[in-house]
């Protein structure tokens, strides 16, 4: 049976190239989220939907490559199809990612037994106020979403693979997280920026 390759046995190529992909689209996330917001919510839908759909089909399937990618793309698929015509349950889901990352990183050093409580209120309170105020709340998040991309990935290429555990290892690697981190909110402030000041006047993405 064909299994799955782990990522540490991806070539060079192949990984840099997705990571490569990963910075291409947090730059459209990060300055024009909001100005293509039906595509990014048809995109965020398709990520999430198939990468669950892949990792469930992975798991049932032993790790058989040509069904999990394959359910995976029909699940994702049907997730970008869900939330692009569900277009406030994709505006919620918006909120909901980036406020969530948010929180992550902001609570990171906190061991606390109600950090991960904290975390889910958060970013529900987040995806519930981008469906209120949806101009300012989605580009906001927008941007936090592709600024977190861009922000990994060119430290993946400085920083090498373990990037991700270095970020996560707060004790021990506390100088290159700020770093990362610091990177993260002016990249951020800056798209948000750069999103409201090209957004025309009566400009709505609904409908």
């Amino acid at each position: 049976m064909e299994t799955l390759p782990d990522i540490d046995e991806l070539t060079p190529a192949a990984l840099n190239a997705c990571v490569a992909i990963g910075i291409g689209l947090g730059t459209l996330y990060c300055f024009l989220g909001y100005r293509t917001l039906r595509f990014v919510i048809g995109l965020t839908g398709f990520i999430l939907a198939g990468g669950v759909a892949f990792v469930i089909t992975a798991w049932l399937s032993a790790g058989h490559s040509i069904a999990s990618v394959a359910v995976g793309a029909a699940g994702g698929l049907c997730g970008a199809a869900a939330l692009y015509f569900l277009y406030r349950a994709g505006v919620f889901g918006l909120g909901l990612i980036a406020f969530g990352l948010i929180a992550t990183n902001v609570l990171a050093d906190r061991q606390e037994h109600w950090v991960i409580l904290a975390v889910f209120g958060i970013a529900f309170g987040g995806g519930l106020l981008a469906i209120l105020i949806e101009r300012p709340i989605v580009t906001l998040a927008t941007a936090a979403i592709g600024a977190w991309l861009v922000v990994a990935g060119v430290a993946f290429f400085l920083m090498g693979p373990e990037v991700l555990d270095k970020l996560r290892d707060t004790s021990q690697f506390e100088e290159e997280r700020l770093v990362v981190v610091g990177s993260w909110a002016v990249l951020a402030l800056f798209g948000a920026f750069a999103q409201f000041v090209t957004h025309k006047a009566g400009d709505t993405t609904e409908g």
